[in-house]
């Protein structure tokens, strides 16, 4: 499981630089070009929203949560000392966030994340998620782990550091995610995307059927990583995401084969109540 002490180290840091950031949003402000979208730059994310679509209050609090985001994840991800290297060097993780009422879902590009505006106006744009993506690219062909690790690491800042919890297809954060995989373990859509979960590829309809064929996947992919981080720790996860062969390096780095931990992981999810949303 996650250390609490380092939990704890995280909280400080965070209630440390949050009264600052707001500060820091407001002294840098907005800046309008001329193609009609106004731009914040803050230390470690660009965020760009369309004209009209937000007041300069919620802009500059949503470009503060997104820049605060990326600190809290690489902190989380690469440890005091690595954000240490990287003031020193004066060269921070930076991430651009793109606002727009025209994309219809949240994708990351590299560097370069896409947030539908309605999304962020709700408070439900998984920035978290995504920054997860931006800072730590995993192989594509390995869905589970990719979007599994993304969703935890977004609920477990969200409910242990800062920010909130976005959704991608799962509500109630790691409280309650192995109780939605029960509900999906049970249903035909689960029983399809079952086999992708802790192998390679992708069930066909991915994106042409969000709710039936990726819901499935992603929530019990988030349920399958969160049962290996508690087990294992999120290190040995996030070196096994980062692994270019994830089924012969899952004995090394964590002592079994993936095989055996999901075994394990489906029989410990099915004995659990049924889920509260």
């Amino acid at each position: 499981m996650f250390p609490t002490a380092r939990s704890a180290r995280l909280r400080v840091v965070n209630l440390a630089i949050a009264a600052g950031l707001a500060a820091e949003t407001a002294a840098v402000g907005a800046q309008e070009v001329a193609d009609g979208r106004v731009h914040y730059e803050l230390p470690r994310a660009t965020v760009i929203f369309e004209s009209g679509q937000f007041s300069a209050e919620d802009m500059g609090r949503f470009a503060a949560l997104a820049d605060h985001g990326v600190a809290d994840i690489d902190l989380l991800l690469h440890g005091e000392g690595a954000t240490a290297v990287r003031r020193e060097s004066s060269a921070p993780p930076r991430i651009l966030f793109v606002v727009s009422a025209t994309q219809a879902m949240s994708q990351t590009f590299g560097r370069r994340v896409m947030l539908p505006a309605e999304r962020v106006r709700n408070n439900s744009a998984p920035y978290l998620h995504e920054t997860t993506h931006a800072l730590m690219p995993m192989r594509a062909e390995c869905l589970w782990l990719s979007e599994g690790f993304a969703s935890y690491v977004q609920s477990y800042v969200a409910e242990h550091i800062g920010g909130y919890d976005g959704i991608v297809f799962s509500r109630g954060g790691n409280a309650n995610v192995d109780r939605l995989a029960r509900r999906h373990l049970r249903s035909r859509g689960g029983e399809a995307a079952l086999p992708y979960v802790g192998g390679l590829g992708e069930p066909s309809g991915l994106f042409e059927n969000r709710r039936e064929v990726a819901e499935p996947l992603y929530v019990m992919s988030h349920s399958f990583v969160k049962y290996l981080v508690e087990r294992t720790s999120l290190d040995q996860v996030r070196r096994l995401a980062l692994s270019t062969d994830v089924v012969s390096s899952a004995e090394r780095l964590t002592g079994r084969t993936v095989e055996s931990w999901k075994a394990d992981w489906m029989a410990t999810v099915m004995t659990l109540a049924a889920p509260s949303n």
